[in-house]
């Protein structure tokens, strides 16, 4: 049962306009952060646009924004069957708590790491654009990419999946949900700048500086540039 559930939930979550909409969206960003020089996300520094650190810092900048449609996907399993009526329906049967929220989980989860995947097809096919300076682009090999959205981008998907989730099911709202995500980011903003000026967590600051969020001054600095070297 939690495998039907899980399956039928992706399916609907494919058919969904906002899972089209958000892999758009974000091609076009990676897209245009490789190909063009008005966008940059991330970066600063004197590597490739494709090196594996600006790459794996691409893909954590991203997952901070993929946030609100990571939210759409799993908050939307909740609520839309409290609203239609459809959830106490399906708690009266036979069918388990577990593989009724979990099920639904796994299904809109699958959806959220599936629409992500545009991230690192981005990043690749805009490095391949013929008009980019060859001294600003390095070799492209699958394992940066691989590492990139395996280690780092897929567990904060799948954090964030699992904590809003949980909010959207303890409140029933989206309007509640989004408002927890508006207040992470926020508890996140300050605590990154409590952070990065206080001496005393500058461990904790360079564990976390990987993120490239909130910039640091050099990579105000450096913004459109291109000139970088391996």
């Amino acid at each position: 049962m939690f495998g039907k559930i899980a399956r039928f939930e992706l399916s609907y979550q494919l058919r969904n306009p906002v899972f089209w909409v958000a892999t758009v969206i974000f091609f076009l960003l990676t897209f245009g952060a490789m190909a063009s020089d008005n966008i940059t996300i991330g970066g600063g520094g004197n590597v490739n646009l494709n090196s594996p650190v600006a790459i794996v810092q691409m893909h954590l900048i991203l997952t901070l924004f993929f946030m609100f449609v990571t939210t759409a996907f799993v908050a939307n399993v909740i609520v839309r069957d409290e609203e239609s009526g459809f959830g106490p329906l399906i708690r009266s049967t036979q069918v388990s708590k577990f593989s009724y929220l979990f099920g639904r989980f796994t299904g809109a989860f699958i959806a959220a790491a599936l629409a992500f995947l545009v991230v690192p097809l981005g990043i690749w096919i805009g490095s391949l654009m013929p008009w980019l300076d060859p001294e600003t682009i390095g070799a492209n090999h699958f394992s940066y990419y691989a590492v990139a959205y395996f280690v780092f981008a897929l567990p904060s998907i799948f954090m964030v999946s699992a904590l809003f989730f949980a909010v959207a099911t303890i409140t029933r709202s989206m309007m509640y949900t989004y408002v927890a995500v508006v207040l992470f980011l926020v508890l996140y903003a300050t605590l990154m700048s409590v952070v990065g000026t206080q001496p005393e967590f500058a461990i904790w600051r360079a564990l976390w500086s990987l993120s490239g969020w909130p910039p640091s001054p050099t990579q105000r600095d450096t913004g459109p540039q291109r000139n970088r070297t391996c």
